[in-house]
């Protein structure tokens, strides 16, 4: 079938499979010519190269690249985009129908193909124009908890390993995946550089891994040994830390982390006060469970993933969480400008926010 649409939010398996598809149905002696690349393209100009024939011997391939048309698009309001196509002249075609005539009658040997950043969205009327005319093939990211098992990302990276004519210990696949939160990209890039490593060996270990991939999980150990008071800790996990990679990146990581304790606790305290309370009563909070409840589908996060954060910043006021966020961003700034030394901005972080009394 010649028109084909790779859609989902898994990016690096979607990219793989548009380069894999570039690779066996092009000839490599007219690919420069017969290869057409166009950035989300607005359906009329889709309509246009739908009816374009290959030069030479072989296939042309036209690749609709971060395609729309397909994915539902949500609004700031959070309400989902209208589909409609635009409006069009009384007593001409709609547009939708000229999409569907062009679909159907596409060359054999020209290949449309539509590579979708999101989940393909059935319910859409292009959706279901073009179901009739085109292979869908969806690249759906699954859902990863730190610390459970994930039987499909394990054979995933089996499978990697393979790719890379090695093998792989089950352990060194737990690190990589609780380490870069199942980034498949992040990932299949560790077990090459390990592949390498090893050579001519074709076993990967724990070990191996362990030396070549900084492990985020230790950023998180560093923020919660600094969130809970932990002094001698936090310094330790930091000494570690700048051992293996670069205190701009363990600063970045710090940043996601502060910025999403910043806006739970700013959730938590906005339910706390929804909550109805007479003149001269006590002030009420709601206890953790239903904290969690209300927390969890804002931040889009598992509930016990939720709850532990909710514990760990429970003492910590709101503006106090907002102060050692701007604080990260001024120490950020001094790195950057060679003003500061990566090991004396973080320490000073640390020492600061503990001896202020964070925890």
């Amino acid at each position: 079938m010649p028109v084909l649409v790779l859609a989902g939010d898994e990016e690096f398996e979607l990219s793989r499979k548009v380069i894999e598809l570039r690779g066996s149905l092009l000839d490599p002696s007219w690919a420069t010519i017969n290869f057409v690349r166009l950035d989300n393209p607005p359906v009329g100009q889709i309509i246009e190269f739908a009816a374009a024939l290959p030069f030479g011997p072989g296939n042309k391939v036209i690749l609709f690249d971060r395609c729309e048309l397909f994915t539902k698009k949500r609004s700031k309001g959070g309400t989902a985009d209208s589909d409609d196509p635009p409006p069009t002249a009384k007593g001409k075609a709609s547009e939708l129908d000229r999409f569907v005539e062009a679909l159907s009658s596409v060359a054999a040997n020209t290949y449309l193909i539509f590579a979708c950043p999101h989940n393909f969205d059935s319910t859409l009327k292009t959706s279901k124009a073009i179901v009739k005319h085109a292979k869908i093939e969806e690249f759906r990211k699954e859902r990863y908890f730190a610390g459970s098992r994930h039987p499909k990302y394990e054979t995933w990276c089996n499978k990697e390993a393979k790719r890379y004519g090695a093998t792989i210990d089950d352990d060194a696949i737990h690190y990589l995946l609780e380490g870069t939160e199942a980034d498949l990209r992040q990932i299949s890039s560790e077990i090459g550089k390990a592949a390498v490593k090893i050579l001519p060996a074709t076993h990967i270990k724990l070990s191996t891994v362990v030396e070549l991939s900084p492990h985020q999980s230790h950023v998180f150990a560093l923020t919660e040994s600094w969130v809970a008071g932990r002094g001698k800790e936090a310094l330790a996990s930091l000494s570690e830390l700048l051992s293996r990679q670069s205190g701009i990146l363990i600063i970045a990581t710090m940043q996601t982390i502060v910025a999403k304790w910043v806006y739970m606790k700013a959730l938590c305290e906005r339910f706390n006060a929804e909550l109805p309370a007479g003149p001269g009563s006590t002030r009420r909070e709601l206890p953790l469970n239903d904290l969690v409840k209300r927390v969890a589908p804002e931040v889009k996060a598992h509930p016990m993933v939720v709850e532990k954060d909710l514990k760990r910043i429970a003492k910590v006021p709101l503006d106090t969480l907002i102060a050692k966020r701007v604080e990260l961003t001024r120490l950020e700034d001094l790195i950057k400008s060679g003003q500061m030394p990566e090991q004396h901005a973080l320490e000073l972080f640390l020492v600061g926010s503990l001896s202020a009394g964070c925890a």
